[in-house]
């Protein structure tokens, strides 16, 4: 058995980066975690190879304009023109020219150039650049004082776009000779899109906190239309259909919590010194209060969730991985590394695998629909059932290619999923299939949430990132995270 648990160790620090928390307190950890405070949880690269050539955005801006040509003179109005301009010259900076171009969508309607705005189409200036606010509407070049909002040729106002895209990126521009540069404090501060904008209280590009974000939510609907997989886009709207879940809240090791939909913040362990991480959350029935459970079985409780009880006074021959409420939410169980439970406020006990030989040390449970049994999964997918639980299947005897880390079951309760590091989602019973990210190249996978009518899940990665499929809802995810995500907590 303890060769058992020192070689998933080794696997569970490269699939989920839970159990490394486990060995010290999270004080001692956190050094290495504060240096990925600043992290977000998606990184969309503004140097790189492009994801869509010119033919493609061209096909996606004519499908979404309905035909209707680009107000660009300097290329006679061809978007299929304009589009290469962009390839071509981000590709000399090393700058990816199709964000380039989703990025001037953005900042011109369209290429509409619309009258509200200070560029005008002739100026060949495609993301407003020097449009200071409070600066008069443009109309002639030949007016415009320094600095000019006119640029020679498209080629050049595209070119001077490319460079200052690059120098928010790119440290080693500072002493370059560019054709423009950011303010002295922000050059190679923005490496990835999602940094644009003025949440970081530089106001990298533009004062909007989500600048970046609408950019890479409109490339991916571009990504999209040309044949990539909606599931591995994160900003990717999805369909009109998702329409299942009101609110989550994303619980990280730290003990932070973050809120999203209608979900709301009760308080987190996220400045208490504790002694160790958060490893799992469980939101109240009502959706009006939370738990936190860390490893030694330490409760956080917020809102109206009740406090039951916990082992963080006792001396655990295992760590607590998992944690499940009970049906009415007055009470829940704990279940530890070897199998074992813990019950605590009405959570009934109906067995546990503790002091009992395991092919592969248990990651969680998982409770019925009636409260009354409850199953626990291992990291080879092997499946225990307890009480009124029924098994429907499991992953034991298959190889897998990466551990189980999650399961959740459907609303009837007569079938369940099971969630691997690597994003695979397996159905048992009447659980339906609604997709994957494996193949995505997320993080490790951490969490799998069912939605409110069990006809989709979510599917949380260790960074924080939440994927939607099926009918749940896209509800976003926390842009930057402390340590590792570890809570995935639906709001009825």
């Amino acid at each position: 058995m303890l060769q058992a648990k020192q070689r998933f160790v080794r696997i569970s620090v490269i699939a989920t980066a839970l159990i490394a928390l486990m060995a010290a307190p999270l004080g001692a950890a956190r050094p290495a975690l504060m240096r990925a405070a600043s992290r977000p949880t998606t990184h969309t690269p503004v140097m790189g190879a492009n994801l869509l050539n010119a033919d493609q955005l061209a096909r996606w801006y004519n499908h979404v304009r309905g035909g209707t040509p680009p107000s660009a003179p300097g290329v006679n109005n061809d978007v299929r023109v304009l589009a290469q301009t962009f390839i071509d010259e981000g590709r000399m900076q090393g700058v990816r020219g199709d964000l380039a171009f989703v990025q001037s969508i953005i900042e011109t309607g369209w290429f509409s150039f619309p009258d509200y705005g200070q560029i005008r189409p002739w100026f060949n200036n495609f993301a407003g650049m020097f449009a200071f606010n409070g600066r008069a509407r443009g109309y002639h070049c030949s007016d415009e004082a320094a600095p000019s909002r006119c640029f020679a040729s498209a080629a050049v106002g595209i070119r001077t776009q490319i460079q200052l895209l690059r120098g928010y990126a790119d440290s080693t521009t500072r002493n370059m000779r560019l054709l423009i540069h950011p303010p002295g404090d922000r050059i190679g501060v923005a490496p990835i899109w999602e940094l644009f904008g003025g949440s970081s209280g530089k106001a990298i590009w533009a004062t909007a906190p989500n600048y970046g974000v609408e950019i890479i939510k409109l490339y991916s609907e571009a990504l999209v239309y040309s044949g990539a997989r909606a599931a591995c886009l994160p900003y990717s709207p999805g369909g009109s259909s998702a329409q299942s879940g009101r609110g989550y809240w994303v619980a990280g090791s730290d003990g932070g919590i973050q809120t999203f939909g209608s979900a709301q913040f009760f308080g987190s362990a996220g400045n208490l010194p504790l002694r160790k991480p958060i490893i799992g959350a469980e939101s109240n029935p009502a959706g009006s209060g939370y738990w936190m459970a860390a490893t030694d079985g330490g409760i956080f409780n917020y809102g109206r969730a009740g406090f039951y009880g916990s082992t963080g006074r006792i001396h655990l021959v295992a760590p607590i991985l998992g944690m499940k409420r009970t049906v009415q939410g007055h009470g829940y169980w704990l279940v530890a590394f070897d199998g074992g439970v813990f019950s605590f406020g009405d959570a009934r006990f109906h067995g546990s695998m503790g002091h009992r030989h395991l092919n592969a040390p248990v990651l969680g449970m998982e409770r019925t629909a009636s409260g009354n049994g409850y199953w626990l999964f291992a990291s080879d997918g092997g499946l225990f059932s307890f009480g009124d639980a029924r098994f429907y299947g499991s992953l034991g005897a298959r190889h897998l290619p990466a551990p189980i880390v999650s399961m959740a079951r459907t609303a009837s309760g007569r079938g369940y999923w099971m969630l691997g590091a690597d994003g695979s989602v397996y159905s048992f019973g009447d659980a339906p299939f609604y997709g994957s990210v494996a193949g995505c190249g997320f993080s490790s996978a951490s969490r799998l949430l069912a939605s409110p009518t069990g006809h989709g899940y979510w599917v949380e990665t260790v960074d924080g990132t939440v994927i939607a499929l099926g009918d749940a809802r896209r509800l976003g995810f926390p842009a930057r995270i402390t340590g590792t995500a570890v809570g995935l907590m639906l709001r009825p």
